[in-house]
């Protein structure tokens, strides 16, 4: 039903939304100790990012214990979505090579179905 849906891509949205504060948090953890020479505007303690990232972890391992079907129907598009946004939205990648084949592939089949009916 349309409400499953809404209700489903709001699910989806909240957990994508807690993935990526999650990665937020662990790059503010990477950078402290890769660059920990730039100029930063101010200075966290160690702590709050980890307790941050540890709770996104869980909050993420959470809902694919809970639903694992509509959450693993989710993490594959969103696995998707990637080699998508390498392909057309981010042209300095060298993906974009193969997302180019793809689209040719797929233009000519959808011609050659166009040609059939």
């Amino acid at each position: 039903s349309p409400q499953n849906i809404q209700e489903s891509k709001q699910w989806y949205q909240r957990r994508v939304r807690g993935i990526f504060w999650g990665l937020c948090f662990v790059a503010v953890i990477v950078l402290r100790y890769k660059l920990p020479d730039i100029p930063r505007p101010f200075k966290i303690p160690l702590i709050v990012p980890v307790v941050a990232a540890l709770t996104s972890l869980y909050l993420i391992i959470g809902s694919l214990y809970a639903n694992p079907l509509i959450s693993g129907a989710w993490c594959l598009a969103a696995a998707i979505a990637v080699p998508v946004y390498y392909g057309y939205v981010d042209n300095e990648k060298m993906c974009h090579r193969w997302m180019d084949k793809l689209t040719g592939k797929l233009l000519h089949y959808l011609d050659a179905g166009e040609m059939n009916k």
